[in-house]
């Protein structure tokens, strides 16, 4: 039996920035996920959003492609999002996707991050971070 344990965080934001989640429904749209992903065989080592954008930890398994998880997490999301009809228009999640690999050593790091969001989002926007991950100027060592 093939075993692997590669942990990826990755990150996706709303097309055009649209501010989705108000506390309640923020919770409600994290729990629906990680059902989501239970079923799907999909493990999260974590998850968490912001207004407009969603961090998770998530490792693949030896049958699973980054690509296809995320294009699972996107797909359910999306739906959800709709079906409460959190946005005006029809919403849709940006094409693009960040992610990187995450070592053994780093993962409570990596889920503290993660779960700080609103830490983090107090004076930094989704475009500082992301352009944080690209420079590599990103904290995600053991805190």
């Amino acid at each position: 039996m093939t075993q692997t344990k590669i942990w990826v965080h990755a990150v996706w934001g709303a097309r055009g920035r649209h501010t989705l989640f108000s506390n309640g429904s923020r919770q409600e749209f994290l729990d629906h996920l990680q059902a989501v992903a239970l079923k799907k065989n999909i493990e999260l080592g974590t998850i968490n959003c912001w207004v407009d954008h969603i961090h998770c930890l998530v490792r693949l398994r030896s049958e699973q492609s980054l690509e296809q998880v995320i294009k699972e997490l996107r797909t359910e999301a999306g739906k959800w999002i709709n079906a409460k009809s959190l946005t005006v228009k029809r919403f849709c999640w940006e094409k693009e996707y960040f992610a990187a690999s995450v070592s053994e050593g780093n993962l409570q790091g990596a889920k503290n991050y993660i779960l700080s969001q609103e830490r983090h989002h107090a004076n930094r926007t989704y475009k500082d971070e992301v352009a944080a991950y690209f420079s590599l100027d990103f904290p995600v060592k053991n805190q």
